[in-house]
């Protein structure tokens, strides 16, 4: 990798510091074409196995185009591609996103392309949209809508459950405190007050007491990627972890706990050494969630896992006795 991306934090970011529970529907459209677009050789089996199922929906004309245009602006390869694509609003959903996407400034157009030129050398068409043309990029907006619903739609619930069940894990490592949480995050690497990373391009990115939201992604694998424009919120997208740690007393005891318990339920009982919900375990174990379920109320009734809501979440954790049944 050729650079380095450089967060700089100060104390007062460490105040405003945001980390997103749920997958972002933009974010995910735009890397799962990258996914589909980039070099098959970088992909982790589990991304290469989607990208052979989402060539299979390439079908429709339509669809192929809309890849064309986003991939025309936002190639997988590229160091830079403009911001106004991932508005802040999609944290609110695709619709909210897409509005935003609609309303961007003509200003704001012609600058970021002109960024995106710095970098590579852009297709004609591009120059419409650098000079406001309201009909291309509402174009732009339908072919994100597009390559979400045909390609990245379909896989939803899995692309969902894996972030929420990274979500959780963040959650638990941030009890220990945000520095905790940041020496954890791989691929960064913590030097008070400066977190790194591998990046196609040196890049710094100064805080200056705003904070950051980190936005966890099913589709990101080779590095993370940061909002490039310094006016702008400061946001970084960073690789799931596919699968929580496994404890190495568990790991000894597994044979004996999947007699005791039966081997999926064991299974199940040892995916809760952080709190998670139903769904984030079911994806990392590759279960339904209502087999799931049903486990979880057998722990339950037993005395191992203990449930409690918050708001419209679930979320499930070892009682004590469960982790002494687990070697901890």
């Amino acid at each position: 990798m050729a650079g380095v991306l450089r967060i700089h934090f100060t104390e007062r970011d460490f105040r405003h510091v945001q980390l997103a529970r749920s997958a972002d529907p933009i974010w995910e459209a735009i890397l799962g074409l990258h996914v589909l677009t980039g070099p098959r050789h970088r992909l982790p089996r589990h991304l290469g196995t989607w990208r052979r199922r989402a060539a299979e929906r390439l079908g429709s004309a339509r669809l192929r185009a809309a890849c064309r245009l986003l991939n025309d602006l936002a190639p997988a390869d590229a160091p830079y591609f403009p911001d106004f694509l991932t508005p802040a609003e999609s944290e609110e959903g695709m619709s909210a996103a897409l509005s935003t996407l609609r309303a961007t400034s003509d200003a704001r157009l012609a600058r970021e392309l002109r960024e995106a030129a710095r970098h590579r050398a852009l297709p004609r068409w591009t120059g419409q949209l650098a000079s406001g043309d309201r009909e291309l990029l509402g174009r732009v907006a339908d072919a994100l809508l597009r390559v979400h619903t045909e390609l990245v739609a379909p896989d939803w619930s899995r692309v969902a459950a894996t972030v929420a069940a990274d979500a959780e894990r963040r959650a638990v490592a941030l009890e220990g405190g945000l520095v905790a949480l940041l020496a954890g995050l791989p691929p960064f690497v913590w030097r008070d007050p400066v977190l790194t990373a591998p990046y196609p391009v040196d890049f710094d990115l100064r805080l200056r007491g705003r904070g950051l939201r980190l936005i966890p992604s099913f589709f990101c694998h080779t590095t993370p990627i940061a909002v490039a424009d310094p006016a702008l919120p400061p946001v970084v997208v960073y690789p799931v972890s596919r699968e929580p740690p496994t404890p190495p007393a568990a790991g000894r005891q597994a044979p004996a706990l999947a007699a005791l318990l039966g081997a999926s339920r064991a299974r199940v009982l040892g995916a809760l050494t952080v709190a998670s919900t139903t769904g984030s375990v079911a994806a990392g174990l590759g279960l339904s969630a209502s087999s799931v379920s049903g486990h979880l109320k057998v722990l339950r009734a037993a005395g191992l896992v203990e449930s409690r809501r918050d708001g419209a979440r679930v979320t499930h954790r070892l009682t004590s006795r469960g982790h002494h049944l687990l070697g901890h």
